[in-house]
């Protein structure tokens, strides 16, 4: 399989994607991105232990500036880095996970996994671009999905290499210091392969639906996150997902309850101070990470 589309990290960034379209995010009004960013930043502090919270984004403008004076001292005065997920610059290994999960014998022609409607916007995408659609008959409805999705977003003046995690895991390389995943790139994925096939099509409909909107929405999302805006942002990732319930509760709010889970229980045994850098979207909304994280007992002060 060739990869023209923004290798491999672009498919992980489609994962973002697959979530704010299935909460049917769509605002237009904005067109020019802004390049000075001031994400949010929180300081973490229980019982002498501290740590940095940052919420990120998979892709940002490819002049994008979000390394603020408050961000580099939260680096330089962290120990390692913690990250969703670690390894993603080895794009050959991943995949190699990601055709080994994502691809099945004998599955039926994608436009048959289409409802009428779907299938007409499929054939409407292809006659556009025929790249978009391309060679997915083999593949599961989820991993399709993210394909097209990552296939749809290229080259629209964004880059995964200038967002949160390429740069963060280039910066604490710099200095020495170590990198870990909260899970691995195959247990991300499990977490689309193990949806039921309703909720994958769901998916892949959306996926077709909202192919031509890509940049609206990396646009979208990238205002909201560099201002900062949290109460935005949940209702990008979240607010839609009460329809998808099976979505909200494997791809949300399991993994927050555990990665609050981990984080309580790593900090408690090690006084190195962390970095942590998860998806924007896990610290907004209902049930968030920061406040699963305060129910242990953290306090958490915003200091950008």
């Amino acid at each position: 399989m060739k990869w023209k589309y923004g290798g491999w990290r672009a498919v992980i960034g489609a994962a973002v994607l697959v979530l704010l379209m299935a909460a049917g995010a769509w605002h237009f009004w904005l067109r020019t991105p802004l390049t000075n960013a001031r994400p949010a930043l929180w300081h973490m502090e229980k019982d002498g232990r501290e740590a940095w919270l940052f919420g990120t984004i998979h892709a940002v403008p490819s002049d994008a500036r979000w390394l603020t004076p408050a961000i580099k001292k939260a680096i330089d005065s962290s120990d390692w880095l913690w990250l969703e997920v670690t390894g993603l610059e080895d794009e050959r290994a991943s995949l190699t996970i990601f055709e080994r999960l994502g691809r099945s014998a004998g599955l039926p022609p994608l436009p048959s996994r289409l409802d009428p409607a779907g299938g007409k916007g499929l054939r409407a995408l292809v006659t556009q671009n025929a790249q978009l659609a391309s060679g997915l008959d083999d593949y599961e409805s989820w991993a399709a999905a993210l394909l097209i999705n990552a296939r749809a977003s290229a080259g629209e003046g964004f880059s995964s290499r200038k967002a949160g995690e390429a740069v963060l895991t280039a910066a604490f390389g710099r200095a020495g210091k170590p990198a870990a995943g909260l899970e691995t790139i195959e247990g991300q994925l499990r977490f689309f392969d193990r949806l039921p096939e309703p909720e994958q099509r769901a998916l892949l409909a959306q996926a077709v639906r909202d192919a031509g909107a890509s940049e609206q929405l990396l646009t979208e999302l990238y205002r909201d996150w560099s201002q900062g805006n949290m109460d935005a942002i949940g209702r990008l990732f979240v607010a839609g997902l009460g329809q998808q319930p099976a979505l909200r509760s494997m791809l949300v709010d399991q993994r927050n309850a555990r990665w609050a889970s981990q984080i309580d229980a790593i900090m408690t045994r090690h006084s190195a101070v962390p970095f942590i850098a998860v998806g924007a979207g896990h610290l907004a909304g209902k049930d968030n990470l920061r406040s699963l994280l305060e129910g242990r007992g953290w306090r958490l002060t915003r200091v950008q």
